[in-house]
């Protein structure tokens, strides 16, 4: 039985909003991963970073609109007594600006600053400690493959929300969804 959900933000509860690619020509970071690139550099290096990538993720949770369903999803979830979690690479910043706008509430929220970032399975650990659940409780709800690996990592299910076309790694999902009302029936049918 699944008694706790953790969600990414952007891309699932969102609806993708930044240019990952304008973003990295402006950080000069083409290929890799950026928050492991900031954390290589010096420090005055990484201000200048962060500033950048703050006001990208800044400007698109001002800018932000909850995927069709998210609202009513959540309290769903919530109504049958399942913890909610979300997780994100995001800032905390970002992630106040998104939770105050659109009145969403978590049992729990873990930003890159609170946490190893995905794929590290350690924030659902965390979790699952915290809830007092086991990682094979949960579900992990995400957009994209370090969603998936945090799960698999972790122990916990991995929900693949789908925005555009199927991308070629959709077969490390435990499910694959089109819509987030499609996670009521996941759980539905792990119960």
């Amino acid at each position: 039985m699944i008694h706790g959900i953790i969600f990414d933000m952007d891309g699932t509860l969102t609806e993708p909003h930044i240019d990952f690619q304008a973003l990295r020509r402006e950080l000069g970071v083409m290929a890799g991963d950026i928050v492991d690139h900031l954390k290589s550099v010096d420090d005055a290096e990484r201000r200048r970073l962060e500033q950048i990538l703050h006001r990208f993720e800044e400007d698109a949770a001002v800018n932000a609109a909850l995927q069709p369903g998210a609202a009513e999803l959540l309290d769903a979830l919530r109504a049958r007594g399942i913890k909610l979690g979300l997780l994100t690479r995001n800032s905390r910043k970002s992630v106040e600006t998104v939770v105050v706008k659109f009145g969403l509430r978590f049992d729990a929220t873990l930003t890159r600053e609170d946490a190893p970032h995905k794929p590290s399975p350690e924030p659902v650990l965390a979790l699952a400690r915290r809830w007092g659940l086991q990682p094979a409780e949960m579900l992990v709800v995400g957009d994209y493959v370090y969603d998936l690996r945090c799960a698999h990592n972790a122990g916990a299910k991995g929900v693949l929300l789908v925005n555009a076309r199927v991308p070629e790694w959709a077969h490390e999902a435990d499910f694959v969804v089109h819509r987030l009302s499609e996670v009521l029936e996941v759980v539905g049918g792990i119960q």
